[in-house]
């Protein structure tokens, strides 16, 4: 749920965004004292230069968290003024509440984005030396279901990949791009976040691959087709990016196979639109996002 209530503190902007757009009674002051001693160019370029030394896919994560305390925070109805600095007792509530539902790495990054958030906005950190927050780690940990407590979830089998394609749906358009990423993910070597957006609004066509690619073009030799795209990031390249080659396996998973059937079940989608977005029941379409992806295949894999 990314639903959260209006506030002029809290503008609606991407989740990268939000470590440094969004803010507090306390933000606004810190940045009014700033502006009375140095001009607003070097101020700009001070917190642009900050949110730099966190990747994208971090400041995502940031993001979320930030997310998740607010909402936490308007549920409690906690006045603004409190949220920053954030005391010992709020961070761990904050974290209590959660337990049983979230991982300890899932915990650790929210509260690293909220360390952040507070630093970027010079608000004291009350949660470096809390034994109340230390102790709500470890019972965090232990409450937490073991499938959310593995760091790394098992790589994708053929034999996983076969039971998926038995299991999908191939004529929904929602199932025809899943079944297109765990292929190329598997054939390709592909990283499910070089192919889609972790987040409804987390897209970024300077990281993540838009249907701008296409037309994909297919070629062939020795009755073997092969295709390539180009993706703009990846994990080891960062924003040089790199070329994606689909080829065709004489099997049900083929990778070439399963890439084109999704963009002819899923046509009518622009340009702008992330690579594996797909057509809803109304006409519409929506992005695929990572949560919906793995929603869909643990659906199947699960006993």
């Amino acid at each position: 749920d990314t639903s959260i209530g209006p506030s002029s503190y809290r503008p609606p902007v991407l989740a990268s965004e939000r470590v440094l757009l969004w803010t507090t009674p306390h933000g606004v002051t810190f940045q009014n004292q700033l502006e009375q001693l140095y001009p607003e160019s070097y101020i700009v370029k001070l917190f642009f230069v900050m949110a730099e030394s966190l990747d994208e896919s971090t400041r995502n994560d940031y993001g979320a968290g930030l997310l998740h305390f607010n909402q936490f925070c308007d549920r409690l109805s906690i006045p603004e003024q409190d949220r920053m600095p954030a005391s010992e007792v709020l961070l761990s509530i904050f974290i209590a509440d959660a337990a049983g539902s979230i991982s300890s790495s899932t915990a650790n990054n929210w509260l690293a984005g909220l360390r952040f958030w507070h630093v970027i906005n010079g608000a004291q950190w009350h949660g470096e030396r809390s034994e109340c927050l230390r102790h709500v780690q470890l019972g965090l940990h232990h409450l937490a279901p073991p499938d959310l407590n593995s760091e790394h979830p098992p790589p994708i089998t053929l034999e996983s990949l076969i039971q998926l394609h038995q299991g999908l749906d191939h004529s929904n358009t929602f199932d025809t791009a899943v079944l297109a990423i765990a292929c190329l993910v598997f054939w390709c070597g592909c990283r499910l976040e070089e192919l889609v957006i972790p987040t409804f609004d987390s897209s970024d066509m300077t990281k993540h691959v838009t249907r701008s690619v296409l037309p994909i073009v297919t070629q062939e030799s020795n009755n073997v087709r092969h295709s390539t795209f180009h993706i703009p990031w990846t994990k080891t390249a960062g924003n040089n990016g790199a070329g994606i080659n689909v080829t065709s396996r004489d099997h049900i998973t083929c990778p070439h196979a399963a890439l084109f059937r999704h963009l002819k079940v899923n046509p009518n989608i622009p340009s702008h639109a992330p690579l594996f977005s797909f057509q809803t029941p109304t006409g519409a379409w929506t992005s695929m996002t990572e949560q919906w992806f793995l929603k869909r295949c643990n659906q199947i894999w699960s006993p």
